[in-house]
């Protein structure tokens, strides 16, 4: 794929300010955040340690889409930017607007994580500024984080009303205007969620677990009118998350089949986990992914 430059390399020298630690990119879809941040992370990579914080739920770079996490870079990023998460948290969506909470709620875990890191944080963030509502998410995005420097790419004024908070704030920002960057259709997004979830849930095993004997969390169920009935909900083919001792989401599943309070989850083979304590089961249904070719063991 064709890279586009938004910023000079001569200019990526103020990252490397010992009062600048964390960096937030705010744009629009198709304006060069990805590619940004890979430049900059390569380029601080040769000098000091460097973490990329991943808050794109739909095109994520860091663990699977639905989740928010963050990587400390062990090699330069190349042209397969996927890295495997330290630590993820699992919001079930691909879209902000789908549930705020959970969203702010993987934001803050996840920031609370690098809290003590030492080295620079990039900070991505999704293409998601079309109204007020992801306007107002996006400020209290930096009201949460705290970035050191904030980069702002736009095609127009699209950001106007962040610049507007950002002027009176003390916060240092940078804002770039971008042009003639292809436009991405939704069908390779989507192309692209299914082909990280393919990767993430390449070799898989099964695993057994009774819902009477875990803590259960559900995320964007509309319909279901009381906590009761999950265990009257057929959730073939639905996506979860499974949380260790500590209670942290730990690795995502593929829910292969439920009988009463017994489901079975398909969960990468490499993934140990050695106490179930609690699952969050979301409405994101890969019903286009599952099926009988999915290579996994019984343990």
């Amino acid at each position: 794929m064709e890279e586009f430059e938004v910023l000079k390399k001569e200019e990526f020298e103020i990252f490397l300010k010992k009062e600048i630690k964390k960096i937030m990119f705010i744009g629009g879809s198709d304006t060069g955040k990805t590619t940004l941040i890979k430049n900059i992370a390569n380029f601080l990579f040769e000098k000091e340690e460097v973490y990329i914080f991943d808050c794109d739920i739909g095109q994520s770079h860091v663990g699977p889409p639905t989740t928010i996490g963050y990587a400390k870079l062990k090699e330069k990023i190349g042209d397969d930017f996927y890295l495997n998460p330290e630590k993820l948290y699992f919001t079930g969506i691909i879209a902000p607007s789908f549930s705020i909470n959970e969203f702010l709620t993987g934001v803050i875990k996840i920031n609370n994580y690098l809290e003590n890191k030492n080295g620079k944080i990039l900070v991505d963030t999704t293409g998601y500024i079309r109204d007020k509502l992801a306007i107002s998410l996006k400020i209290n995005k930096i009201e949460i984080l705290k970035p050191d420097f904030i980069i702002l790419l736009e095609k127009e004024n699209e950001l106007e009303e962040i610049v507007r908070f950002l002027k009176y704030s003390g916060m240092k920002y940078e804002r770039i205007k971008i042009e003639n960057i292809p436009v991405k259709s939704m069908e390779e997004r989507a192309n692209y969620r299914k082909k990280i979830f393919s990767k993430y849930f390449q070799n898989l095993k099964e695993l057994i677990i009774k819902l009477n004997e875990v803590s259960i969390k559900m995320i964007n169920f509309k319909n279901l009118n009381k906590f009761s009935d999950v265990f009257e909900i057929d959730l073939k083919g639905f996506l979860c998350c499974l949380k260790n001792k500590f209670f942290e989401d730990i690795v995502l599943g593929i829910i292969k089949e439920k009988r009463d309070e017994e489901i079975k989850i398909l969960i990468p083979k490499e993934i140990e986990i050695n106490e179930i304590r609690g699952i969050t089961i979301s409405s994101f249904l890969l019903e286009n992914m599952f099926d009988a070719s999915f290579n996994y063991v019984k343990i």
